[in-house]
């Protein structure tokens, strides 16, 4: 999931997902509200792919939003990168302990548990600044998420979160790390690496400056984010006419990088005439990351693996990414559903390949999602017996790659395209900036549609009655005719 915020993070099925270590699967993920939370970034991160080494600063901005002072602050780094000092915002010297150590929860894996201890305590709505400076390598953790191959290479460089290649502000256990995903922060990142390399981000470029021998690459946060992700190898730079569409590719995989910056183009025209402009897709970039490296999505960027670009039929993935361009802004109590974002990508990217593939690329797709529902339901009976508006208090979020897709394909047979489209841009003017729950969705919808969708929502969004229609054989023609008649009387 890649980490995503819920969890970690990518493409359904297995690209975009969580992949986290099998045992940790339905695992509720605990509130972290006795921490303090990281807010800023300010990074500078000196690569050495020779010797399989780097030496790092980073200044990192802390908030207490909790009842109680903290002191101790956790943080979690590579289990072979080690702190070499930390200074406090007067750059007076503060001590720390450091040690590896097993997550609780998933014994295989080891972290290097960093406990700073400040010299005063931060009060309650406090903030402050500190700075860890650290050093080390990275060789994966493929023992326990075997898409975590990040490394220093010469090849090839890639730090991510995943691999904790910088301070996470959590303790030791995934569901106190993966609540930390659910923090954003604002970020500045320089990176220096030989001038053999190019350094690749998902934040906006900054400047490139020469040194002796290494260039140092600078990027800002495009909007408050989850995750920061950074890539060096000898990459060709591809980009769209207006410069605002990015691939970076490895020199083999030219040809395919073309190909996606022409479907990443064809995709944003396609939601844009279909949906209308997005505030928010105004520019994204595509990293190639090594095949087995696990895809991974954040905010305006993804990080595809090098399969993607040999492969034309893994455009879809695209679709789905991009499609978080033309998502509504969604109530901190709802957000774990997922509904609000995974559901509309993963239908978005249905709609887009029924544009670019045909007819049976959609019903193919729709299938998938419905027989991936299908078999979660028949593993757990919770997944069909939870209501969707209930996916976040459970920790069932991944339900929303599937049956949320398929309760918005519904929507829109109900509705039809010309209904559904004017949905979708009345909720993202109004929910662009002020958050949405189900309720002001459902407003919005019957508004916009002159319909009684009461129904609908009870049984899809409010209610678990829908599960029996998906995990049964009712066809969409079956399952719609079963709304479409209330909806009509409003």
């Amino acid at each position: 999931m890649s980490i995503s915020r819920s969890g970690i993070a990518l493409l359904i099925p297995v690209l975009l997902f969580p992949t986290i270590p099998r045992q940790l699967w339905g695992q509720r993920v605990a509130a972290s509200g006795d921490l303090a939370k990281v807010t800023r970034y300010e990074l500078r991160v000196r690569i050495n792919p020779a010797e399989e080494h780097l030496t790092a600063s980073a200044q990192i901005t802390l908030s207490n939003p909790n009842a109680e002072p903290q002191r101790e602050i956790p943080f979690l780094l590579y289990r072979l990168l080690a702190v070499d000092a930390a200074q406090d915002e007067k750059g007076a010297a503060l001590a720390f302990r450091q040690a590896v150590v097993s997550m609780s929860d998933e014994k295989n894996w080891q972290v290097n548990l960093v406990t700073l201890t400040l010299r005063e305590p931060l009060p309650p709505g406090g903030t402050t600044r500190i700075t860890l400076k650290y050093s080390g390598a990275i060789f994966g953790y493929r023992e326990v998420m075997g898409y975590v191959l990040d490394h220093i290479g010469e090849d090839y460089t890639l730090l991510r979160p995943d691999a904790l290649a910088y301070p996470m502000l959590a303790g030791p256990s995934s569901q106190s790390l993966f609540a930390a995903y659910d923090t954003l922060f604002t970020y500045e990142l320089e990176i220096t690496a030989p001038t053999s390399m190019i350094v690749a981000c998902g934040g906006l470029p900054v400047e490139v400056s020469v040194g002796d021998g290494t260039e140092t690459f600078r990027f800002a946060s495009r909007v408050p984010t989850w995750r920061m992700d950074i890539a060096a190898a000898k990459f060709k730079v591809l980009k769209n006419d207006a410069g605002n569409l990015v691939v970076y590719a490895l020199p083999e995989d030219e040809a395919g990088a073309g190909n996606l910056l022409k479907e990443m183009q064809r995709v944003t025209e396609f939601y844009t005439l279909r949906f209308g402009p997005s505030k928010r897709a105004t520019a994204y970039t595509v990293i190639e990351i090594p095949e087995g490296s696990g895809s991974q999505a954040s905010d305006f960027y993804i990080l595809q693996d090098a399969g993607a670009f040999k492969d034309p039929k893994r455009t879809h993935e695209l679709y789905h990414e991009i499609g978080h361009s033309w998502n509504m802004k969604a109530k901190p109590e709802v957000r774990r559903t997922r509904w609000f974002d995974e559901a509309f990508a993963s239908y978005f990217e249905a709609i887009a390949l029924r544009e670019f593939a045909g007819q049976k690329a959609f019903d193919d797709r729709m299938a998938r999602y419905r027989e991936r529902f299908r078999s979660e339901a028949r593993k757990n009976s919770r997944n069909a017996t939870t209501p969707i508006s209930e996916y976040g208090k459970e920790e069932l979020g991944d339900n929303s790659y599937t049956k949320g897709a398929w309760s918005l394909y519904v929507l829109n047979q109900i509705v039809g395209d010309e209904g559904f489209n004017r949905i979708i841009q009345t909720s993202m003017a109004e929910f662009s900036e002020r958050p949405a729950g189900f309720s002001d969705f459902q407003s919005v919808a019957e508004s916009v549609s002159k319909r009684d969708l009461s129904r609908f929502f009870k049984e899809w969004i409010f209610g678990a009655e829908s599960s029996d229609l998906l995990v049964g054989d009712a066809s969409i023609q079956e399952i719609v005719e079963r709304y479409r008649e209330a909806a009509a009387k409003n």
